[in-house]
């Protein structure tokens, strides 16, 4: 059991308190961090994080390819978490947006699905 990361902060309940996530949802919020943070840029594990953050210097062409594959590399670790798509597009002149479709379909508990929104600027 984590805590429910929400906006950047802890999601709180009515009363103020910090809300708990388990199961299906733990896991992709362990998923989405790992293709938040770039890969190499966290000290205490330089393994931690995915290569997204490269994809500004690949070929439009390339991208979504690109990104489902680093996509893919980065969550490895984490259970029963799938990309299972990836969509790119470019929001201004220097401004990459990827939408991600994450699925957990471990044992423990029934088949969860999330959206994951990431933007880079290059």
């Amino acid at each position: 059991m984590d805590t429910w990361l929400y906006r950047g902060d802890h999601k709180r309940n009515e009363q103020g308190f910090v809300e708990k996530i388990s199961g299906g949802m733990e896991k992709i919020q362990q998923a989405i961090i790992r293709l938040s943070v770039p890969k190499g840029s966290f000290a205490l594990d330089e393994e931690l994080g995915s290569k997204l953050s490269m994809l500004g210097k690949v070929p439009v062409s390339q991208r979504e390819e690109l990104a489902l594959e680093y996509a893919r590399e980065a969550i490895l670790p984490v259970e029963g978490v799938e990309v299972t798509s990836v969509k790119c597009r470019q929001a201004d002149f220097e401004k990459l947006v990827l939408e991600m479709t994450l699925e957990y379909s471990g044992e423990d508990a029934p088949k969860e699905q999330a959206m994951f929104l990431w933007q880079l600027n290059f």
